[in-house]
């Protein structure tokens, strides 16, 4: 030890003599390097392919030290997500460690902010967000240097990722804190982005109001500010749904602002790929006012150049059903009626995959987590084990050589009355064990018994319940209206010959009800039209049929449900709600 001592302290005394000749060597070569990295820097967000053929210029620079070396590959990995190139993970993951023990807080939360942008364009949604959340809690709010623009950029992937896995609170969360980071970046266009991200939140749960609104405010906030491209682009969403709502003039004017002003279109009037459902979205605009002509070859352009299946084509074809219907062709009705339910059924199998993958990815997160948290509390019992040995070692060092001959005086005086109580302790073991012996061999045989029978009675229990909830769900499936010959010809309608109901039938649907007080009472806050929905439902007809019979679109059939489950109950409530609810009473 003495000797390992001496050693080290040679070591650093040379150091010391060494050190200040090599820092007037290279003293100028690392400041030349730190003002070629603070260019680079500066290039990478207004001209990042500039900026990269700086820094593979100075990669190959041997007077760098290991220190510059290391800050200049987390700006080339900064400058290589900004242009979207491949990236290894595992370099990624060196240069992250690397400044979790040499780096500050905004090196730190850069480098783990790359690393879940790696795993985001990967569709690693799990391992992203887990690397979004790591790279939030590196940075140093309270610090007027914190690099808030990254922080923002953040949190927005974060809500993205959130928003389409469904966890809409969550993601609600993370948008609010991206706006606010925006706001303290002082950077305009980021934080009305983020706003317009709300709106896309809103999208995903069907708050049409709360689309409009925010969309209407986008447009004019980006206008103020200057971005008229972009105040362009946020008014093509809002096209169809006011021209769904009968804002014909709202529609026109967004149409027009949209298709002269976002650059999305070439000299031909042909959108850029990938966003060919605005020729439907336009065709809902000529058929809100009754251009049938122009509707057709809109929904017709938007089918031929298309290539999302299904959304595309089962909103052209949803269109192009309404457009049959103004124009009284049934045959076409029931043709595109067909088309749409199919592309339904697939979008919504689609969905449910999704779901499903969305679910288990979500899970393989967790697990993942509660991995590493089990994982960082062992290494950090582990260390601090570690401590306590050495420091133990060293006590046992230092005190050592005068307890041992004590120990060994007093081990010699215990010795023989040691053995004597051994003995004793030997013999009252033995007698214990062969008690324990007897009365777990009784345990056993008694646990046997009550386990097999209650594992029989469970069994039975679950018999009688299986047959309990198939006789329920028959029970269910029935209705006392059933039979009645205008639900048998309703049913006839909506499956097999694909027309309308009459008046005539309606009449007699409505006169079904009357001695049934539970539905009949619901006539005086409802009007004809949504109590004659509400009769349908109960019959348990289905939205694709409740269209067929009534010649309304299956999403106005939801929303009128969804209205009707808030009149009735005073709730908040899907359209699912509303048929639960009807069919209870």
């Amino acid at each position: 030890m003495k000797r390992i001592i001496t050693n080290i302290t040679g070591g650093l005394l040379l150091a010391v003599c060494i050190v200040p000749t090599l820092l007037s060597v290279v003293s100028c070569g690392q400041q030349a390097a730190d003002r070629d990295i603070a260019a680079a820097d500066s290039l990478s967000e207004a001209a990042p392919q500039r900026a990269m053929t700086l820094i593979d210029s100075l990669e190959g620079e041997s007077a760098m030290n290991k220190s510059r070396h290391m800050k200049l590959l987390l700006l080339k990995a900064k400058v290589r997500n900004k242009l979207a190139m491949p990236m290894s993970t595992d370099s990624l993951k060196d240069i992250a460690d690397y400044f979790d023990k040499h780096g500050d807080s905004n090196e730190r939360m850069l480098a783990y902010y790359i690393l879940g942008c790696v795993y985001q364009r990967s569709q690693d949604a799990p391992m992203a967000l887990q690397y979004f959340h790591e790279a939030a809690a590196k940075a140093d709010t309270t610090d007027s240097s914190c690099d808030f623009l990254t922080l923002h950029r953040i949190h927005v992937w974060s809500a993205e990722i959130l928003k389409n896995q469904r966890a809409i609170s969550d993601a609600f969360h993370e948008n609010i804190l991206a706006f606010k980071y925006a706001m303290k970046a002082k950077d305009t266009l980021s934080a009305i982005i983020t706003y317009e991200q709300k709106a896309n939140i809103y999208s995903k749960q069907y708050l049409i109001d709360s689309v409009i609104s925010i969309r209407e405010k986008l447009y004019g906030l980006y206008s103020k500010y200057g971005y008229k491209r972009e105040a362009a682009y946020s008014l093509g969403p809002l096209i169809d749904i006011y021209a769904k709502n009968g804002n014909i003039s709202k529609a026109k004017h967004a149409l027009d602002v949209y298709e002269k002003m976002s650059g999305r279109f070439d000299k031909y009037g042909n959108i850029k790929k990938g966003l060919e459902v605005h020729y439907a979205i336009k065709g809902y605009y000529y058929l809100s006012i009754n251009d049938y002509d122009s509707a057709r070859l809109c929904f017709d352009k938007c089918l031929k150049t298309t290539s999302n299946y299904p959304n595309d084509f089962g909103y052209s074809y949803e269109g192009l059903t309404e457009l049959y219907k103004k124009l009284h062709r049934p045959d076409s009705v029931a043709k595109y009626s067909e088309l749409t339910r199919q592309m339904t059924d697939s979008f919504y199998t689609r969905m449910s995959t999704e779901h499903l993958q969305q679910m288990q990815a979500m899970y393989n997160y967790n697990r993942y987590r509660q991995t590493a948290e089990e994982a960082e509390k062992d290494a950090l019992r582990t260390k601090y084990i570690s401590i306590i040995i050495i420091m133990a070692i060293m006590a046992a060092a230092i005190g050592g050589a005068l307890a041992v001959r004590t120990y060994i005086i007093r081990k010699r005086r215990a010795r023989v009355n040691e053995i004597k109580e051994y003995e004793r302790s030997i013999s009252e073991l033995k007698k214990a064990r062969r008690e324990l012996d007897i009365l777990t061999e009784n345990r056993q045989t008694r646990m046997e018994s009550l386990i097999k029978e209650k594992e029989e009675e469970i069994e039975r229990l679950q018999k009688e319940k299986a047959e309990y909830e198939k006789k329920k769900d028959i029970a269910a499936r029935m209705t006392p209206f059933a039979d009645e010959p205008v639900v048998r010809i309703l049913r006839r309608h909506a499956e097999k010959e694909h027309v309308m109901m009459s008046g005539e039938e309606r009449k007699m649907l409505i006169s079904l009800f009357d001695s049934y007080e539970e539905i009949s009472r619901l006539k005086a806050v409802l009007s004809e039209s949504e109590y004659e929905l509400c009769l349908l439902v109960k019959l348990g007809f289905a939205p694709s049929q409740i269209n067929m019979l009534t010649g309304r679109s299956l999403q106005d059939i939801a929303n009128i449900r969804k209205r009707m489950y808030n009149r009735i109950t005073g709730k908040d409530g899907s359209s699912r709600d509303f048929d639960k609810f009807i069919k209870s009473l």
